[in-house]
């Protein structure tokens, strides 16, 4: 059941599952998604773990300000989540937009997290992205949800796994789409976020995943995170940029084996 938590950044929509007495995972979501991304990986980990999945400022039923928002702001709600429901330190699940955040969340409150794992992210500047981005921006701010929502099909799915999912075409068209506002105020905070040259100092351990098919964040990007990163494991799923809902089982089985060795 998804409750509203206070924090002292606002009240933000949060669902908690899994046993109280396991060890807290919380989830990062990405851009234009909400805490309901996670919903295919959770069965996976309910079992052994207490699993934390919340909207992001900007999206659902948390707070939809004005933007741009900053990486660095939305770090601050997450520490505040987690502040607010006494956990930590926690591991975190952070998403593209997600994994940026925890990059920032770790920089900024260390004692906070035990371990990372950065899905189908990126750390450093990139002119494509930038564009893309600013394009989204652009789209957002005209008030074109359904370009919106084709736009990110095409860029988070493979033509492989529509082709072996046709159903799903439709599914993300009829799919609510997220606050224009808030796409747009999170899409410059993604714009604009530049970590490469400050990661080093996470040292918690990290897994870094990487999507063969990704056109959106390239693996060539979470390569350059890895590389950055003291301590950190990368590997490789054959899905594009929504790994864990394209490659559901690749993906849980080399986050729950690295999650057990570390355990």
């Amino acid at each position: 059941m998804v409750e509203l938590v206070a924090t002292t950044r606002g009240n933000f929509a949060v669902e908690i599952t899994g046993p109280s007495t396991g060890k807290p995972i919380v989830f990062v979501a990405g851009l234009g998604d909400d805490h309901h991304s996670w919903d295919g990986i959770l069965p996976s980990l309910v079992s052994s773990y207490q699993c934390i999945t919340f909207d992001n400022r900007g999206i659902g039923e948390s707070p939809i300000t004005p933007g741009p928002y900053s990486i660095s702001e939305l770090a601050e709600d997450a520490h505040a989540i987690v502040t607010a429901l006494k956990l930590g330190p926690v591991t975190a699940i952070g998403s593209s937009m997600g994994g940026a955040i925890c990059q920032e969340w770790a920089l900024k409150y260390p004692a906070d997290l035990s371990r990372i794992v950065f899905s189908n992210s990126w750390a450093g500047r990139d002119p494509y992205l930038e564009v893309l981005l600013e394009h989204w921006m652009q789209l957002a701010k005209s008030g074109d949800t359904s370009a919106i929502m084709d736009s990110l099909l095409l860029f988070c799915f493979s033509p492989a796994f529509l082709l072996e999912n046709p159903t799903m075409i439709n599914d993300f068209r009829t799919t609510p789409p997220p606050s224009m506002l808030g796409f747009a105020a999170a899409a410059s905070a993604c714009r604009n976020h530049d970590a490469l040259s400050r990661v080093s100092a996470i040292a918690q351990p990290s897994l870094v995943i990487a999507g063969r098919r990704d056109i959106l964040t390239r693996p060539s990007l979470s390569e350059a995170l890895s590389s950055a990163l003291p301590n950190a494991t990368l590997a490789y799923v054959d899905g594009a940029h929504m790994t864990f809902w394209e490659a559901t089982n690749e993906w849980t089985h080399v986050v729950t084996e690295w999650l057990g060795r570390s355990d």
